[in-house]
């Protein structure tokens, strides 16, 4: 048993993977914005904004100096200010991942929440590189407040790119280290942020994409796998995104969900056709 870190482990999928780490029994350091609504005996509570990069480097101090493992689960849907969404999703993830990484014990890992909307990275790398070429935070805000025209229609999706290729891509340093860093990507869920993501999809997007794989899933059905990748023996899987979406991704590429039939794609077709 051994500390683990998880960031937005007060509601949703971190709560459920908090409480999942404290029964199996770890000691937990929760860094999140609120407080947990019920406290488990095991689990630390430790306040921090992951879009403040100071806010980070307090929270990082308090930690222990050997860690077994950290899940960055802490994310937003939207913001009246789209960098705000791109400084907690990916640039804060990305400041407390190199932060902590250096304290992870060997054998150990990093899980990061990405999202099926950041699997299209490879098609969008020269929009997202100069964002992860950046050396710190600072870099990084600066990059997107003069760039924030180039993301502010859809910066979640941006953000989630940018996490999903910034594991992979940080994998390289794992390997020298003799730990490991993955990417879950999960599809609808049933959480406190689900109004914010059928507000960014519309009504009828988002029931056509839970209507190809049934229902959304529930944080623990996301929290279950991201323990599994935390605290089993898997040290050879370093590197990898795994999409936890019940197949609808697997449905897309190999063509038994027919995304050309969903409402945002008709609606692209109606508004092409000659009046």
């Amino acid at each position: 048993m051994g500390n683990i870190v998880v960031t937005g482990g007060s509601s949703g999928v971190g709560a459920a993977l908090v409480q999942r780490l404290v029964h199996a029994g770890h000691q937990v350091f929760n860094l999140d914005v609120t407080e947990p609504a019920a406290p488990l005996a095991a689990q630390t509570f430790l306040r921090c904004d992951l879009g403040d990069a100071q806010a980070i480097a307090a929270a990082a101090a308090a930690l222990p100096t050997r860690l077994h493992g950290l899940a960055n689960v802490a994310g937003m849907a939207r913001a009246a200010d789209p960098v705000r969404v791109v400084a907690v999703n990916f640039l804060g993830l990305r400041d407390i991942t190199r932060s902590l990484t250096p304290r992870l014990v060997e054998g150990c890992g990093i899980v990061n929440v990405s999202s099926i909307a950041g699997r299209d990275w490879r098609a969008r790398l020269d929009r997202i590189t100069p964002l992860l070429d950046t050396a710190t935070m600072a870099d990084g805000l600066a990059w997107c407040q003069v760039q924030a025209e180039t993301f502010a229609r859809d910066p979640y999706s941006f953000s989630k790119r940018c996490v999903t290729a910034f594991s992979l891509r940080e994998a390289r340093d794992h390997v020298h280290r003799g730990t490991r860093i993955l990417c879950v990507s999960p599809g609808g869920i049933d959480t406190p942020l689900s109004p914010q993501f059928e507000a960014l999809m519309g009504s009828e997007q988002t029931a056509w994409s839970r209507g190809q794989i049934g229902r959304p899933a529930v944080p623990d059905e996301i929290a279950q796998v991201i323990e599994m990748l935390l605290c089993q023996p898997c040290g050879w899987l370093n590197g990898v995104d795994i999409p936890v979406d019940r197949g609808y991704c697997a449905g897309l590429e190999s063509g038994w969900i027919d995304f050309g039939q969903s409402p945002v794609m008709q609606a692209m077709r109606a508004r092409k056709r000659p009046a």
